[in-house]
């Protein structure tokens, strides 16, 4: 069965929007991805993504629970930092059957590569301390066009009590 992600047509403005998305998951409102993402499913990811999963703990293979490394066959750019986030940009790989004559492989001109953005937190949740990862896709020419949390029935008005979701991010020196 295909597994769907967590929210579509959806981009992620701040923290804020990403807690609201973790507290919908852990409430049932969205679901979870529990699984890496198999071949049909990494064809229709797209801008407007977003993934919600759970990285898989010490004591995971018990359950089987859990995704070790949320991968969607695509190569991507050296991370950029940008408050708790993380942003990834997809880098141009030609088709298996370009010509093997063209020196530069060069991206078509109409190419929008996928902007990756990643955020993960530390939850408590009923088996104990876990990592959350929020993984959200989108172009820079479809971002504006794409929804918010607040277009989501039953997600936008939830009030997340504070401290639920710890970053991972958050520095030593702090």
């Amino acid at each position: 069965m295909q597994q769907r992600p967590t929210c579509t047509n959806i981009r992620i403005r701040s923290t804020r929007d990403a807690h609201k998305i973790f507290y919908a998951v852990q409430h049932n409102l969205l679901p979870m991805v529990t699984r890496r993402l198999d071949a049909d499913e990494r064809l229709a990811l797209c801008s407007g993504c977003v993934y919600a999963w759970e990285e898989r703990g010490p004591h995971t293979e018990i359950t089987g629970l859990g995704i070790e490394r949320f991968t969607e066959g695509r190569r991507w750019s050296p991370s950029r930092v940008r408050d708790e986030f993380l942003f990834y940009y997809e880098k141009y790989t030609p088709p298996a059957d370009a010509s093997h004559s063209s020196p530069d492989k060069q991206p078509p001109r109409d190419w929008d590569p996928l902007v990756k953005q990643t955020y993960s937190v530390w939850v408590e949740t009923e088996k104990g301390r876990r990592k959350w990862h929020l993984t959200a896709y989108f172009t820079q020419a479809t971002v504006d066009q794409l929804g918010t949390i607040d277009d989501i029935p039953g997600v936008a008005d939830l009030i997340v009590p504070e401290g639920t979701f710890q970053s991972t991010r958050v520095s030593k020196s702090r």
